[in-house]
């Protein structure tokens, strides 16, 4: 058990450490991506297809559409969707449920099958950062060699599509899309 007029001390050096090794991560795109931001208003969910990986179901205030990550076409479609069981289903990719994630629950898949893996850090809460790490490494053990890719508030959904060359951040007001190059 933790002697409780040590922890306040002990908390004080864990939290500096934290920063310490938070400072050595730099900001932006990471190496071989490029990213694009779409402004959704009211964005509740997002799920990725299985099948057509590269398609994305987005719900939000405006209503459900199918964004195809690939080229940034979004097309409405008719709300299908069921927040219980955190699934949806969408024109143009009709044989498939998909699972969405956002402000009920679920989530994304945080790590791609070539070692990229996404984490959520805050430090200093309510902000939120997500960090990239590439080929299966740490920010702990080597933060120059990560990304923080987002630094802000209210991520309602993060993470990779199944073939990993996608992923996406979501908020209540916008959705970034990596996508490899």
């Amino acid at each position: 058990m933790f002697n409780l007029l040590n922890r306040g001390e002990i908390e004080q050096q864990n939290r500096k450490r934290l920063f310490e090794i938070i400072k050595q991560i730099s900001e932006g795109v990471p190496t071989g991506w490029e990213q694009e931001i779409l402004a959704v208003g009211g964005l509740m969910y997002v799920g990725f297809s299985e099948i057509h990986t590269e398609q994305l179901v987005c719900i939000s205030s405006q209503g459900q559409s199918l964004i195809n990550c690939a080229t940034l076409e979004k097309q409405y479609v008719d709300e299908l969707y069921d927040e219980n069981d955190l699934i949806a289903y969408a024109n143009g990719i009709e044989s498939e449920m998909v699972h969405i994630a956002g402000e009920g629950g679920g989530g994304l898949r945080r790590y791609s099958k070539d070692g990229n893996i996404l984490e959520q850090v805050a430090p200093i809460w309510p902000s939120q950062q997500i960090v990239f790490m590439p080929n299966f490494c740490s920010w702990h053990q080597s933060p120059k060699e990560c990304r923080i890719v987002f630094d802000d508030f209210d991520i309602k959904a993060y993470g990779f599509n199944k073939a990993g060359n996608i992923f996406v951040i979501a908020t209540s007001s916008d959705l970034t899309i990596y996508k490899k190059v």
